[in-house]
């Protein structure tokens, strides 16, 4: 059976009204809330996780105990990381003499005691969506939260047991299968730190006892005075025992195991470059994982080009590349793993040989008083550009395209967009650079926290008529029928269309023949009606 103590005095009404109201202005600025695989999920992510697509981070993810349970997000900032990533931490740790930037998720189930399949689904929806080194995945969480961990790996299934590298467990209840099996775990390479208060006794310091039979220090105990209480005393980042906060503690860890067929490291050299004028120096910004978990080492080598160029330290995932003159080079970066595998990314380097067909000065995004995003932007230089293409996403991850202009082609021009229809919390947006000959390239992306929306879920976002042809983008938050009508300023119905708008941006054109003059575009769904005014010409 499994026992609950969560004593009266925990939470408060001024802790709760405070929290709330914490959570509404803060809780986003250095994490987002979404869900994953049904629950809801505050997600940290390290602060250039977007500067690089190939780096891999630490993950430390939390589940709560059971007064944190169901479908309020808000309860997911009462205890843990989360909580203190609201009030400001950055989550960057210096571990043996390096900074540590993790990616820190913290998990809301819907439903109690999760069995450990479910935290098996939970945990591949992660590493489909986010770039977990995993080699480095840690877990936490208090009273049925740490259960959850400490079950997962109790020797239900060896995939399980060798996905985690570490656990840190609050007052935990027994896991499943019993203390014995949790030795499969330490001789899978797993480490663990348990904590439980002299007055609720759990029986870590079994689990303790049980690892370091079969693996001497694989694991450590805390006995503090209390009771099913405290936690956020350890989950502080300024807490530390022996000089270690568990963040850093499981920042240490890191596991190195080969599980089944052997596969190639994975090598990204970075994003191909190109400039007008001649530069003598560029970063070469590489990235390397291997799956089986095996140590990597790196190697760069010059595959093509002039003569000149000079890497400064070809053993180093990250350099530069000096003394170069004009000409297209390409750079290989070489990741090997501890068996010898090796993976391969060719990076190449147009140095004054180009004319850049859209160079970017600024793009940026704000929020309107109206619940509407703005996106500004203003090229320095436009040679055979076709179009842009505004991107939104709302987990930094999936985008939906939202508006599409036109590029001037004149060198200076400026641009803006709105977005009628952001969602609720935070926005992530890209701007997509079109060539007339369809290649592209993508801007920096720039995020809007929408903390209050319009309300609405169709947009008329523009509309303009010339030549025999109306020219619309329309708007939707989701797939769902339409109907399109054009009334002149008589009110008279000239025309009416069925649609089937998409989610994002729909491009309508429309052949109609009507004389000059101001007519009124409608676009109906089942629970709305939008109106704009267009002048034809």
């Amino acid at each position: 059976m499994r026992i609950n103590f969560y004593p009266h005095f925990r939470v408060c009404l001024i802790a709760i009204l405070s929290s709330l109201l914490f959570c509404s202005k803060s809780a986003s600025a250095q994490q987002f809330l979404t869900q994953i695989d049904g629950w809801n999920a505050y997600v940290h992510l390290p602060d250039d996780y977007y500067d690089s697509v190939g780096k891999r981070y630490p993950l430390i993810c939390f589940i709560p105990g059971t007064g944190e349970c169901g479908t309020d997000p808000s309860r997911l900032l009462t205890y843990g990381p989360s909580k203190y990533i609201a009030e400001g931490h950055n989550m960057q740790f210096t571990v043996n003499g390096k900074l540590e930037k993790p990616i820190v998720i913290s998990l809301q189930p819907v439903n109690l005691w999760p069995g450990a399949s479910t935290i098996n689904r939970k945990l591949d929806s992660i590493f489909a969506r986010y770039r977990c080194d995993l080699q480095r995945i840690n877990a936490t969480g208090l009273s049925m939260g740490g259960w959850s961990w400490d079950n997962f790996v109790d020797n239900y299934s060896p995939v399980y047991t060798n996905k985690i590298t570490s656990i840190v467990s609050m007052s935990a209840p027994p896991p499943d299968n019993g203390y014995g099996n949790m030795k499969h775990f330490a001789l899978a390479g797993g480490t663990m730190w348990a904590f439980e208060g002299n007055n609720d006794l759990r029986g870590l310091d079994q689990i303790r006892d049980t690892m370091n039979r079969a693996v001497p220090s694989s694991a450590r105990y805390t006995l503090y005075n209390g009771g099913h209480c405290c936690w956020n005393t350890f989950y502080n980042p300024g807490f530390t025992e022996n000089g270690e906060s568990v963040y850093t503690w499981m920042l240490k860890q890191k596991k190195a195991l080969v599980q089944g067929n052997t596969v190639s490291p994975e090598a990204n050299a970075g994003r191909d470059s190109a400039t007008v004028s001649i530069v003598t120096t560029v970063p070469l910004k590489g990235n390397g994982n291997d799956p089986n978990g095996l140590p990597i080492n790196f190697n760069w080598v010059k595959i093509a080009g002039p003569a000149t160029g000079s890497i400064a330290n070809s053993a180093a995932m990250q350099t530069t590349v000096s003394g170069l003159s004009m000409g297209e080079y390409k750079f290989e970066l070489r990741v090997t793993n501890a068996i010898g595998l090796i993976g391969k990314d060719t990076v190449t380097i147009r140095n004054g040989v180009v004319v850049l067909p859209v160079v970017l000065e600024q793009f940026f995004a704000k929020l309107n008083a109206n619940g509407t995003v703005q996106l500004d932007w203003k090229t320095s230089t436009e040679v055979n550009a076709a179009h842009f293409i505004i991107e939104r996403s709302s987990n930094g991850q999936s985008y939906t395209q939202v508006a599409r202009l036109t590029a001037s082609g004149i060198a200076g021009a400026a641009y803006s967009s709105i977005d009628y229809l952001p969602a609720q919390g935070l926005n992530f947006y890209r701007l997509k650079m079109v060539d007339m000959d369809g290649r592209f390239e993508y801007s920096k992306i720039v995020n809007i926290n929408a903390t209050s929306t319009r309300g609405a879920s169709i947009a008329i976002a523009s509309a303009f008529g010339t030549a025999g042809r109306l020219n619309l983008n329309l708007s939707s938050n989701e797939s769902k029928p339409a109907t399109l009508a054009i009334v002149d300023a008589a009110g008279k119905l000239l025309s009416s269309t069925k649609l089937s708008l998409n989610s994002g941006m729909n491009l309508i054109a429309k052949n109609v023949s009507l004389p000059a003059g101001v007519y009124y575009v409608s676009l109906t769904t089942e629970l709305e009606k939008v109106t704009k005014t267009i002048i034809y010409k």
